[in-house]
């Protein structure tokens, strides 16, 4: 289903000019209309869009340039909505699991059903979700900096996923209850501990996932080390990071999960075993997030332990990071009790579609705020290799265009070609004694190119 993203997408696509609300629809595909008129209204109002006409009549055109991104608040700002997050038929599975307790057949885990799926060849996750989601999730031009990506905004992960991951739990902490409690060691008033445990453990598995990010892989022993730092002290002594060999329930769902420590380690390393046969990222992440939490291999904590490996094929391939941004607590129980009951995995696929394309915004708004600029750190060594050879040459602010466009270096993405170029030009004219070492420059090279150089501002 579109969500506002796609509608910003798709009018920054198009020529400014004038449209009806049913022919954006009509463009988007699946939207609902209630959904779709809030947007518009919204987007007027923050003068991003032009109205004209009444009713029936009314049409919108963008502004230019194109529309900015708005950031997302950073407490609960826009939850998603039902009619928002899942199609009509994905409602009308959801709408089974909300029937009372007592009219729903018991159902145990379906081990034939897991054994059914066959990596590479069973998908999940529709062509059209993974074709979204990995050109929304990589969109940004981060191959092989993953690790520097996750690094330089750790911070705001630890916030957001320990944030989120513990309020579909229940947690009643803030966001800014959370940030204070990770960062400062404040326990915020009136508070249970458990609550403030269930924050903190979500702070050692995010460091403990972000510290191995170039080795992690999501086996056994990777699954049981996040189940224990999650739910440390939460659990029995002994119980945490170790599959239970007592029986439990789920509350909320006529799902039983199964018994027995030897059945379930099987159970549990078998469908790990599935899980990394699988190449897509995004079918990895999804089968994980679903069949971590339908074995319930632990007396408690599987749905944070699924919510956290879930994120390992994104970091470790490149990819931004699922967060659960804005996820809905209902509709995710919901989503799950549909796996769990149904083994239907729509409503629980269309939401983590949902939020995936929630969390790649929220990414890209964290790295605009700590000022992280993926095109100059991806091009990095060939912009100063470039500023290097026009100080060696002794070039003047006249000569320098010209020959950036006769040197222009190989390997350069199409897409990035003028925006590398801008980068140059502004390299060369900031360029002092203080940035030269890093790009292999003594001091005389660059005071005898100062001398000739002339004035730089011009270079544009």
């Amino acid at each position: 289903m579109a969500d506002k993203k796609a509608l910003l997408d798709y009018l920054n696509h198009q020529d400014p000019k004038w449209q009806s609300a049913s022919e954006i629809k009509s463009a988007l595909g699946d939207v609902a209309n209630r959904s779709l008129r809030r947007w518009l209204v919204e987007l007027v109002e923050n003068d991003l869009l032009e109205r004209r006409g009444q009713n029936k009549g009314t049409q919108y055109r963008r502004l230019t340039p194109p529309l900015p991104i708005p950031p997302a608040s950073r407490e609960d700002s826009h939850v998603g909505s039902f009619d928002e997050i899942f199609s009509r038929t994905s409602l009308q599975a959801l709408e089974q699991v909300t029937a009372p307790i007592y009219t729903r057949s018991p159902v145990t885990y379906t081990e034939a059903w897991v054994e059914s799926y066959r990596p590479n060849e069973t998908y999940y996750l529709t062509a059209a979700q993974r074709e979204t989601l990995h050109r929304q999730g990589k969109r940004m031009g981060i191959q092989g900096r993953a690790g520097t990506y996750i690094k330089k905004i750790f911070q705001r992960l630890l916030i957001d996923l320990s944030y989120n991951s513990a309020r579909l739990e229940g947690n009643t902490y803030s966001i800014a209850d959370t940030e204070q409690l990770l960062f400062q060691g404040i326990s915020a008033e009136g508070k249970m501990d458990e609550e403030r445990l269930m924050i903190l453990n979500h702070k050692e598995a995010i460091e403990y996932l972000v510290r191995n990010i170039q080795t992690l892989i999501p086996d056994e022993e990777c699954i049981r080390t996040l189940h224990y730092l999650l739910a440390d002290s939460l659990v029995a002594p002994g119980a945490a990071g170790h599959v239970r060999d007592e029986g439990i329930g789920v509350s909320g769902t006529t799902y039983a999960p199964l018994e027995g420590k030897e059945r379930l380690t099987r159970l549990l390393i078998n469908m790990l075993d599935k899980a990394r046969q699988i190449k897509d990222q995004f079918e990895q992440s999804f089968f994980l997030l679903g069949h971590i939490s339908y074995l319930q291999a632990f007396v408690d904590v599987n749905k944070r332990t699924a919510r956290l490996a879930c994120i390992i094929p994104l970091i470790a391939e490149d990819y931004v990071p699922q967060s659960f941004i804005d996820v809905d607590k209902d509709a995710y129980l919901k989503a799950i009790i549909c796996f769990y009951e149904l083994n239907n995995i729509a409503p629980l696929a269309e939401l983590y579609c949902w939020s995936y394309m929630r969390s790649c915004l929220h990414f890209d708004n964290q790295l605009q705020a700590v000022g992280f600029d993926e095109i100059a750190a991806l091009y990095r060594s060939q912009r100063r290799a470039l500023v290097a050879e026009v100080v060696r040459q002794q070039l003047s602010a006249g000569e320098i265009p010209h020959f950036l466009q006769a040197q222009f270096p190989k390997g350069i993405a199409a897409e990035h070609r003028e925006k590398f170029l801008q980068d140059v030009l502004e390299e060369i004219k900031h360029l002092d004694v203080v940035r030269i070492a890093g790009m292999g420059i003594t001091r005389r090279e660059y005071e005898a190119w100062r001398a000739v150089a002339g004035d730089l501002s011009t270079l544009a």
